[in-house]
């Protein structure tokens, strides 16, 4: 059914306000960019301020979706677009103020985490559940016949690693007495971390069965659910710990049987 122009008209002056609302927040993060160069010593402050403007962004931008298609019944694909490419600036930034990598020790975070130690578990909290959210509003809205469907398999690993290197491990195995300030909100942070984890190897696995037959998905499930195995022993989980490890033992050896297969085809020609 074609669009009339009193319904793109409408349509149009309806989203202005979300338009207006991501020029501000544009404008806010130029302004941002530009304080950092001048106080070096609050530039990590900074960086959380222009990774919270752009997760706003990217749901004024699905904002403007939901109304394309509540109004002209169709998805406004180049919005969702937008909004997909600013979740990556996002991820990027907060990669560059934790680190991305998975391996390291779970007591080097507090390293990475004195830069924004003004932060209390709170504010880490709610960081971590907006950028869970808006995740997940965002691959809803692009839809399970989404092209970038297997590619946000990866955003779910890197938002995995990233809330693994928020957490003071140290700190929530300290604090374990209910009484203790922030207790609720690191073991909620600590539950939201184990599940992502857990989930994003689950997807990466998936992925593998699906789609690409890579064994590097299989060897990023089996990075995931390390860590989340190093997480259970520190917290004397034993029978999770166990469990983990069977699962990564028989992901490991579907890679031994994958390269014999493999190595066996390449003898045939």
């Amino acid at each position: 059914m074609a669009i009339s122009k009193a319904e793109k008209a409408a349509f149009n002056d309806y989203v202005t306000q979300y338009k207006k609302q991501i020029d501000e927040s544009q404008k806010r993060i130029k302004e941002a960019e530009q304080v950092k160069k001048k106080m070096p010593r609050i530039s990590a402050y900074k960086d959380i301020g222009i990774v919270l403007e752009y997760l706003k962004i990217i749901m004024l931008y699905i904002y403007q979706n939901d109304a394309s298609v509540e109004m002209l019944k169709i998805k406004r694909e180049p919005a969702l677009n937008e909004a997909r490419k600013t979740y990556y600036k996002a991820l990027q930034v907060m990669e560059t103020l934790v680190g991305s990598d998975i391996d390291r020790s779970l007591t080097d975070n507090e390293e990475y985490l004195e830069k924004i130690d003004r932060l209390n578990p709170a504010h880490i909290l709610r960081l971590v559940e907006y950028f869970n959210s808006v995740l997940n509003v965002l691959v809803d809205r692009m839809g399970s016949g989404s092209k970038w469907k297997w590619s946000f398999v990866d955003l779910y690993g890197r938002v995995a690693v990233m809330t693994r290197n928020l957490i003071n491990f140290s700190d929530t195995q300290k604090y374990r007495d209910p009484r203790t300030e922030y207790y609720q909100e690191r073991q909620q942070l600590l539950a939201i971390c184990k599940n992502n984890l857990k989930e994003a190897a689950l997807k990466f696995r998936t992925k593998y069965e699906q789609s690409t037959k890579a064994t590097g998905d299989i060897l990023k499930s089996i990075e995931l659910l390390s860590a989340l195995r190093k997480i259970h022993v520190l917290f004397g989980e034993t029978e999770e710990a166990k469990k983990t490890k069977i699962t990564i033992d028989a992901m490991k050896q579907k890679i031994e049987e994958q390269e014999k297969e493999e190595e066996q085809k390449k003898k045939k020609f």
